[in-house]
């Protein structure tokens, strides 16, 4: 075998090997994205932790990490909430986001004490209170308020600039200072 056959030889083994390699990279490239679409799914269904912090020495803010989930498994991530979207006449492939939030609400507060009615009552910004023994009523109204906002994690940044996500993240501001956020979900469809 002359020297000519020899390197077609090799170069067509190269291109093989190289070909093999390539199918094999992209076999596992596919391995992985399904894993993660696995994990994000698995997340969505899962309780995450809220990180607590205060503002304005009173006021609550929870902060989350938004579960971002491609638009074909929106489906499984929002199967518990089928139901609501069915009642609210939508479908699923027509949700951008989805948030679920449960709040408590207690305290304990002094009540005023009104002889000539027979009335115990308690005021505030956020709770009206009021109990008369005459006719054993119980009259209550709690108000409560929450901002929510939706931001973007920057992957990169240098000295002012920033580019690149990361991902995003939830800040709910609790107002009412008798209520705490003790669940929240947010699932985004990813573009």
């Amino acid at each position: 075998m002359n020297e000519y056959h020899k390197n077609i030889v090799l170069l067509v083994l190269g291109v093989i090997a190289l070909h093999l390699i390539v199918r094999n990279s992209q076999s596992e490239v596919k391995r992985l994205s399904e894993e993660l679409e696995q994990a994000r799914t698995e997340l969505s269904h899962a309780q995450i932790p809220l990180q607590r912090d205060t503002i304005r020495d009173s006021i609550e803010v929870v902060t989350q990490t938004v579960v971002e989930v491609v638009p074909k498994k929106l489906k499984d991530a929002l199967a518990a909430d089928e139901q609501l979207i069915k009642d609210l006449q939508l479908k699923v492939k027509q949700l951008e986001a989805m948030q679920t939030t449960t709040i408590v609400t207690g305290d304990t507060v002094p009540a005023h004490h009104d002889p000539t009615d027979c009335m115990y009552y308690y005021n505030d910004q956020w709770a009206d209170l009021r109990l008369d023994l005459k006719d054993t009523t119980f009259y209550y109204n709690i108000r409560d308020s929450l901002s929510t906002m939706v931001y973007r994690e920057y992957r990169h940044h240098f000295l002012w600039w920033k580019w690149g996500t990361k991902g995003y993240r939830l800040k709910i501001v609790n107002f009412n200072p008798h209520s705490r956020v003790t669940y929240n979900k947010y699932i985004k469809a990813e573009k």
